[in-house]
């Protein structure tokens, strides 16, 4: 059996493009004990892949380089079967690679939810590594709590929208960035939130200061550089920054290259805490408890979640649209 993969065809040199990959037609191994054969559905893209490509091993969590399939978090259907807690025809969620038909190891897969119960791109945004990274990131790290004015960068984005709904469902006062009308929009009329303020305007120090008269209590970034630099700089005693992402500095090359932060020291004078982390991190009981919770949001109304769906041939140009913002909602690649 042969299947189309899209492979790492050069790093990327800090400076992204569609050629980093290449389409590929490759024998699919035969399946070994402990592995499963899926047929892919949906895969997730994600700002990681901005940052794997680079082939930095500082970036990088995976072994991947010229040549290799890049590795992503998808869905799809059972084929074959060495693992007895799987069987052709289950739907599952996992890690393998970007490939329309592809080994997985069954230790990182587990079972989907019926497709009556959350819709399968639903699920691969609130049940996979982008509901952890959210959930993780407000109950763990920020350690929400209803008296906290909370503000989140990318807030329109995947991971930004499910952590700013946390928010607002556990009783916080809740503000977004985003990157113009429709989605400042997007995030007071569809999410709820109390405000919403576009970076693209101008005056962002200003905004968050008209916002948060008292501070920011919890900051959950996504974006990093500049936005993170203004909030340091307007944060209440006490504050809790989160650290998730930093997608404004992800085509800025090798580690030693980002720059733009100057207002660390007001850490030290707001006697605040900073920290970052990834999905995953928090062990396997943490993360299914995290899943429970927003699941339980989820049915509950309390958390809506949207794809942006591309075909599976666009995938190395689609992941380009994450560092203009030009997508709306959760990336995801759709396999015909």
């Amino acid at each position: 059996m042969e299947a189309r993969q899209w492979v790492v065809s050069r790093a990327s040199g800090g400076t992204y493009s569609p050629d980093c990959f290449r389409l590929d037609r490759r024998p699919v191994p035969a399946t070994g004990k402990g592995e499963i054969l899926v047929r892919t559905r949906l895969l997730s893209l994600d700002p990681t892949h901005l940052n794997w490509v680079k082939l930095d091993p500082s970036l990088q969590f995976l072994p991947i380089g010229i040549g290799d399939p890049m590795i992503g978090t998808n869905l799809g259907d059972v084929i074959e079967s060495a693992h007895p807690d799987f069987s052709p025809g289950q739907v599952v969620i996992g890690t393998w690679g970007w490939a329309e038909t592809a080994l997985a190891d069954a230790a990182y897969v587990r079972h989907a939810l019926p497709a009556n119960e959350m819709s399968f791109e639903d699920q691969l945004i609130v049940t996979s590594h982008i509901g952890q990274a959210a959930g993780g990131g407000m109950f763990h790290i920020g350690k929400v709590k209803s008296t906290d004015a909370v503000l989140v960068s990318g807030a329109a984005g995947a991971t930004g929208s499910i952590a700013a709904q946390i928010a607002k469902a556990a009783g916080c006062f809740t503000v977004g960035i985003a990157g113009g009308d429709a989605k400042c929009r997007y995030l007071i009329e569809e999410l709820g939130l109390d405000g919403a303020i576009d970076y693209r305007a101008g005056g962002l120090d200003a905004s968050i200061e008209r916002h948060f008269p008292q501070g920011v209590d919890l900051f959950f970034d996504n974006v990093g550089g500049e936005i993170l630099d203004i909030v340091l700089g307007r944060m209440a005693p006490g504050c809790r920054v989160v650290i998730c992402g930093a997608i404004a500095q992800y085509d800025a090359g090798h580690m030693g290259s980002f720059d733009g932060i100057k207002r660390l020291p007001m850490l030290i004078f707001r006697q605040a805490r900073m920290e970052g982390f990834v999905a995953g991190q928090f062990g396997t009981a943490a993360n299914a408890e995290i899943i429970d919770r927003l699941i339980r949001l989820y049915g509950e109304g309390q958390l809506r979640v949207r794809a942006h769906v591309v075909p599976f041939d666009e995938m190395p140009h689609s992941l380009g649209l994450l560092l203009t913002g030009s997508n709306e909602g959760k990336l995801i690649a759709r396999v015909n």
